[in-house]
């Protein structure tokens, strides 16, 4: 169902920005919600999806199951609703379930369909070796397309850590972090991918990502346009495209929908001062994308541990200003972020801090901050999680179409009945638009206009409230 939207206009008056910035700030659908229902040990390393209505799949890997895997870590799914009520109960992912099953990546087409991947100790086709890359492919309703099946066909060694994502058509592609290559890196660990039709045949061949071979590439994120254009981002030790030859870096390669790359691997950071870790990238419809990392040190203010850095770019490769630090919150250390954007090019990151904006003084928080698709942060820094006993770590964002977003986290604790360990938690929040641009009038027509403005965003507010 299409969501309908309230437009405001802080332009028409000055002075009323401020009030107009606050009624725009996200609002929380509620209280933390948990995710699993099977609460019996831990739960971890979440992701999570949307398609183009904000429905949404959450993935998790589980010491233990809902299912019939009793092994060890399995992978467990729930669907959502876009207004959060659950679709169907908890579910299974992998049906092999000797060893363990861990780290899962889900992507959601913008019909429903999804296709969920991890990484596996063993392997339901041909790696014997070591750890492999598992998928499924899932209809909107829940039910499953064919078997679960095996990413890779390089099977020397370990294939680990799995980033997936689908484009408007349902194609999807996979990458991850290889323990040796299909290709030319034989220096250490690779980022390897494999692109999909729709219906899960594949397109191509495994191929190789990284065109730079020194020491270790690891920790692959991966985003889709529209068309199925993509790119790739990962984390590159003493080794880079560019001019980080400190520690680790960032490093980035962008593809066409068929396969083809149209530049060279990039370097992203420009601040390379220490190490550069664990990127994240969202791309919109248009193909302009963002990459976020943790940085220990920053190219802003933060000048006390990790920070969140983020870099923008066109669809073409080019930059969008220059590299800019997330958090406005800067005592002790953030990592681990995660990108979203929504169709237009807004976007928005969440992270884990030690410490809070907010409210949460217990230890690591979820923390977000929102933006405009030209980079300008919408509203301050914000507290993800309601629930603040123990620690929240390693969240996960996905937005729909108009930029309402959920984010997910692992909790040690839980807001629901999950005290077993650590728990799969959720939080909705839904974003009023930005204002669009009008014909200039007269100043007594712009204040008249104004004031109904304020009024209907009063309306709205308060009613979402209630």
């Amino acid at each position: 169902m299409q969501k309908r939207r309230v437009r405001w206009a802080a332009w028409l008056v000055p002075g009323t920005a401020a009030l107009t910035s606050s009624l725009m700030a996200p609002a929380l659908a509620g209280a933390d919600l948990q995710v699993n229902t099977y609460t019996t040990s831990s739960q971890a390393r979440t992701s999570v999806a949307t398609d183009a209505d904000g429905d949404f799949v959450v993935v998790w890997h589980s010491n233990g199951s809902s299912g019939t895997d009793t092994s060890g870590d399995s992978v467990q799914g729930q669907r959502y609703a876009s207004d959060g009520s659950t679709q169907g109960p908890q579910f299974q992912v992998n049906t092999y379930t000797p060893n363990y099953q861990r780290e899962p990546s889900v992507a959601v087409a913008p019909d429903g369909d999804f296709v969920v991947v991890w990484y596996s100790n063993g392997s339901s086709g041909t790696d014997t070796s070591a750890h492999s890359i598992q998928g499924q492919r899932y209809a909107s309703d829940g039910s499953t397309q064919s078997a679960e099946f095996q990413v890779n066909t390089y099977t020397t060694s370990s294939q680990v850590y799995p980033s997936v994502a689908a484009d408007a058509d349902g194609k999807f592609v996979v990458v991850w972090q290889s323990s040796g290559s299909s290709g030319t890196d034989t220096g250490s660990t690779s980022i390897q991918g494999q692109r999909y039709a729709s219906d899960g045949l594949t397109l191509g061949t495994q191929f190789q990502v990284n065109t730079n071979t020194t020491n270790n590439q690891t920790n692959p994120s991966v985003a889709a346009e529209a068309n199925g254009d993509f790119v790739v981002a990962w984390d590159s030790y003493y080794g880079s495209s560019g001019t980080d030859t400190s520690s680790w870096n960032i490093q980035g390669q962008r593809y066409a929908s068929d396969g083809s790359t149209p530049g060279a691997q990039f370097q992203v950071n420009t601040y390379t001062t220490a190490y550069q870790s664990t990127p994240s990238v969202a791309a919109d419809a248009d193909g302009d994308f963002v990459v976020v990392w943790y940085s220990l040190g920053s190219s802003g203010t933060d000048t006390s541990d990790q920070s969140i850095q983020g870099q923008r770019y066109t669809s073409n490769g080019l930059t969008q200003g220059g590299e800019f630090q997330v958090n406005t919150y800067t005592p002790s250390f953030q990592r681990y972020p995660s990108v979203a954007a929504d169709a237009g090019g807004d976007f928005v990151v969440v992270w884990y801090s030690v410490g809070s904006s907010g409210t949460d003084p217990s230890g690591y928080s979820i923390q977000g901050q929102r933006y405009a698709s030209g980079g300008l942060t919408q509203g301050a820094q914000f507290q993800v999680n309601t629930y603040t006993t123990d620690t929240q770590t390693y969240p996960s964002v996905a937005a729909d179409a108009d930029g309402d977003f959920v984010v997910a986290w692992q909790s040690l604790g839980s807001s629901g009945t999950d005290t077993d360990g650590f728990s799969i938690q959720v939080q909705r929040f839904e974003v009023p638009p930005a204002a669009s641009p009008v014909p200039s009038m007269s100043s007594a027509t712009r204040f008249a206009l104004a004031a109904a403005l304020l009024l209907l965003g009063a309306t709205y507010a308060l009613r979402r409230r209630s």
